[in-house]
């Protein structure tokens, strides 16, 4: 017969080496109740040992930089930008949320492209310092190096006095029945009022987003305008978001280059 110890071991180590593992998956493997996966997730999670996700468990990730984020995947970015791009109307006021992809955003517009531009993330309000016709506003608030943005009751209250015509918020995972979600809950707390904020709303998503069990839910996908997505995205994903969400404008971008 299996100790509880021995059964919680083959967990961790099946965790750490694929990634992610299903509760029921799991359950067949170790011969055992999903209940009794559950309360083994529920330990090791508490142990620090796993990420415990709806269904299942996720592996530790050590948190990329800013930096890093922002030189991995830039043709793949750089496509989901494109698409977001297409999004953005001369007059708009846009409130541009800190991420990756939105920094190739950046690095894409040209003068002239929009009436203002407001962010959270200081590297996107650089990168767009040389605009002369178009108003460029950084929030302010509490500097998160690892994040590239700025967090805060200040940026909150700030956030709340705007009205523009369009935010772009980024997503930590996406899941077609639940929604938006991010990785904390500051974080999810600022993204929830760019949204609430703004008169249309655009959202760009990496293909592993749809995997990632980020775990503070923001937004509603019946609240989002236009979703932008990778040519590969998966196909199941695409068929459950056109059937729960009919009215959501889905987006597919070009091939990135490889």
């Amino acid at each position: 017969m299996q100790l509880p110890e021995e059964r919680r071991q083959l967990i961790a180590e099946a965790v750490e080496r694929e990634g992610r593992v299903s509760a029921a998956e799991l359950a067949l493997r170790l011969s055992t109740s999903e209940d009794t996966i559950r309360r083994d997730l529920r330990d090791l999670d508490a142990a620090g040992l796993l990420r415990r996700v709806h269904g299942g468990a996720l592996r530790l990730r050590a948190g990329a930089s800013f930096a890093q984020r922002a030189a991995s995947d830039l043709p793949r970015k750089t496509q989901l930008a494109q698409g977001l791009r297409a999004c953005i109307r001369p007059g708009d006021t846009v409130l541009i949320d800190a991420g990756s992809t939105h920094l190739a955003l950046a690095r894409l517009l040209e003068d002239g492209c929009c009436a203002a531009i407001v962010t959270n993330s200081p590297q996107i309000a650089l990168a767009l310092g040389g605009l002369q016709r178009t108003r460029i506003v950084l929030l302010g608030g509490t500097y998160h190096p690892n994040e590239g943005a700025v967090y805060g009751a200040a940026t909150l209250a700030e956030v709340r006095r705007l009205r523009p015509d369009l935010a772009l918020v980024g997503v930590c995972a996406l899941d077609p029945a639940r929604g938006l979600a991010a990785a904390n809950p500051e974080e999810a707390a600022l993204k929830e009022a760019m949204l609430a904020a703004s008169a249309r709303r655009a959202v760009a998503v990496l293909n592993e987003r749809f995997d990632d069990g980020a775990p503070f839910l923001f937004g509603a996908l019946d609240g989002i305008d236009h979703l932008v997505l990778e040519a590969d995205a998966p196909p199941a994903a695409i068929a459950a978001l056109r059937e729960r969400h009919p009215a959501l404008d889905i987006k597919l971008t070009g091939k990135a280059p490889a």
